[in-house]
């Protein structure tokens, strides 16, 4: 963890812009209100997300968007700018985000679940595990120039829901533990309207504000599932070689639940 002379820093580190606001949105308002450091690093830059510009105008859109966002939360933006339904676990993208990470210098890093409805999701989630556990090994190279240096230690992982909190049969997957978001969905639904190109489409497509309205109906389903009004889902990563003290969950234990009728996670 980071000396006490500085706030603790977490990384939000997902496929797309938008999706930390979906799925630990609510999470990082948290932390931001505790006085972390907060980044939001997406891994593609969302040139797909779009069915009336380019590719490149959709990328600078919703680069413009994420950055936005983020400043709302008070965090910090970053992109590794690949293109969306390209992103995979390979050499050549561990050597960005390896980068990206050791120039943030995270303690505590939240990614995709390692099951989700899309691969770009899951690749994700390998790819900042990978380089969760690199940043710190002094002789890997990411043939960045400068390179930033290595970091200081693995910092500990955390698994978000799968989007819709379903895996790719449909069916649930329970979180470790929910975190109680009632008073930060607000804020939350705020930050999630600043993907304006996301939300206009489907308000085209649809008729409604879908965008917005299903992540608070998702949030409602899980608040229901632990008996609050709406809650996020996060697992920890406790494979060998990885920090296994729960940072989180000791940050926020006031706002933490298990699913209704379980004693324990």
């Amino acid at each position: 963890m980071s000396s006490p002379l500085h706030a603790p820093r977490l990384l939000a580190a997902f496929a797309h812009p938008d999706d930390a606001e979906f799925l630990v949105g609510g999470i990082l308002f948290h932390l931001k209100s505790l006085g972390w450091e907060l980044e939001i690093l997406t891994l593609a830059n969302g040139d797909c997300g779009s069915a009336v510009h380019s590719a490149e105008d959709t990328a600078r859109i919703r680069r413009a968007e994420a950055q936005a966002a983020a400043e709302y939360l008070g965090a910090t933006y970053a992109c590794a700018d690949m293109h969306d339904l390209e992103v995979y676990a390979n050499p050549e993208n561990l050597r960005v985000v390896v980068e990206l990470m050791r120039r943030f210098g995270p303690d505590v890093v939240i990614t995709h679940s390692l099951v989700d409805y899309m691969l770009d999701h899951e690749e994700t989630a390998r790819l900042v595990r990978t380089a969760a556990f690199t940043l710190a090994v002094p002789l890997y190279q990411t043939r960045q120039t400068p390179p930033a240096k290595p970091g200081r230690a693995t910092p500990t992982i955390y698994y978000a829901d799968p989007l819709e909190g379903v895996d790719l049969m449909g069916q649930r997957r329970y979180p470790q533990f929910y975190v109680d978001i009632s008073a930060q969905l607000a804020s939350k639904r705020e930050m999630l309207s600043r993907h304006t190109s996301q939300r206009e489409w489907l308000r085209t497509h649809h008729g409604v504000d879908e965008y917005v309205n299903k992540m608070t109906a998702w949030a409602t389903q899980y608040g229901q599932e632990c008996g609050c009004a709406y809650a996020e889902g996060l697992r920890q990563h406790l494979g060998h070689g990885y920090p296994h003290v729960p940072v989180l969950q000791n940050a926020l234990a006031g706002f933490l639940h298990v699913r209704e009728g379980l004693s324990s996670t």
